[in-house]
């Protein structure tokens, strides 16, 4: 088996908020707690959840953009404690898809300045010449026609713009992407072309893809591994065709039932069961299980007891009744 391109252990975000009043003391709480995982070259791991539930600040957290404590090791390099030079270095090395394309991208640049940008930090001895034919080549890649290259953000659509921001974040020849929701705010046909074109482009590149996303047969599609995550932790990681056959956890169970069907008699026929609850508030999470005020298998050592993540037929799963789950479903 070969080495990881990213080792993550024991990653934890938290954030700072201000006091309330004058003199209020600050308070702190952990978006992200505790999260570990491997990504080897070539794969894709998605990460699903709820809003709220940690997966944009792990992604910040793995580009060192907000307070972390953990390792996260991208190759041979260790990110975590590297000064503000070093770490603005090796982000070069993890792009970043956005959710809206549009709003990604300055209104004031051309697609070709757009993307040429990372360029002119990453490979300053290029010239003009080169840059252009860089530009040229990654927009074919991504379905750009070289006629759009002195256009603006605003003259394009949705999937387009989208189009734009994966051209960018490729232009340097990185190993890992990190994808950021990068299809929910297009249309249901768009968003299977540009999960479509990722595909394509991990297949023919060799990259290895971080996919965040509330679709959840699209991750699916997508995704080696998944990782569940609710309020900041892991709940249940395993290879995706595993996890969705056979949901250990009663919240991964529930995130697959909701999912919408495409078939509309199946989706009549079916019968969900909606999470009861909102998700609780992350500066008041709940003792014991974080899911525990939601969960229809809750027992009374839910509420008193945090579930360990640990192995279970070849799943990693944060839950006390986890083997009640896995004796169900075999």
């Amino acid at each position: 088996m070969s080495a990881p391109l990213l080792a993550v252990r024991d990653l934890t975000v938290t954030y700072r908020l201000p006091g309330r009043g004058l003199l209020g003391r600050a308070r702190r709480f952990n978006a992200v707690t505790d999260v570990s995982f491997e990504l080897g070259p070539g794969e894709t791991l998605g990460i699903v959840g709820e809003s709220g539930c940690g997966k944009s600040s792990l992604a910040r957290g793995l580009l060192g953009l907000v307070p972390v404590a953990g390792s996260v090791r991208l190759e041979s390099q260790e990110l975590c404690g590297l000064d503000r030079r070093s770490l603005r270095t090796a982000r070069r090395s993890l792009p970043l898809v956005y959710q809206d394309p549009l709003a990604a991208l300055d209104p004031r640049m051309t697609v070709a300045d757009t993307i040429a940008e990372p360029l002119r930090l990453a490979e300053p001895g290029l010239t003009s010449a080169e840059r252009r034919e860089r530009v040229s080549a990654i927009m074919e890649k991504v379905g750009l026609e070289p006629a759009y290259r002195y256009r603006y953000p605003h003259e394009f659509s949705g999937g387009q713009c989208q189009r734009i921001g994966i051209a960018r974040a490729l232009i340097t020849a990185p190993r890992l992407v990190i994808c950021d929701e990068p299809v929910s705010a297009l249309d249901v046909s768009i968003r299977a072309q540009i999960v479509n074109l990722l595909v394509g482009l991990q297949e023919e590149f060799g990259l290895s893809l971080i996919f965040i996303a509330h679709d959840l047969p699209i991750v699916r599609h997508i995704s080696h591994r998944v990782m569940v995550m609710y309020l900041g932790r892991t709940m249940e990681y395993a290879d995706a065709e595993l996890l969705y056959t056979r949901p250990l956890h009663p919240y991964t169970a529930a995130l697959i039932e909701a999912a919408p069907l495409p078939d509309p008699r199946a989706a009549r026929a079916a019968r969900h069961k909606p999470l009861v609850g909102d998700l609780p508030s992350p500066l008041q999470p709940p003792a014991g299980c974080p899911f525990s005020s939601r969960c229809p298998m809750v027992q009374d050592r839910c509420h008193a007891e945090r579930p360990a993540l640990r192995e279970i037929a070849g799943s990693q799963v944060a839950c006390h009744r986890a083997e009640e789950r896995l004796a169900l479903l075999s």
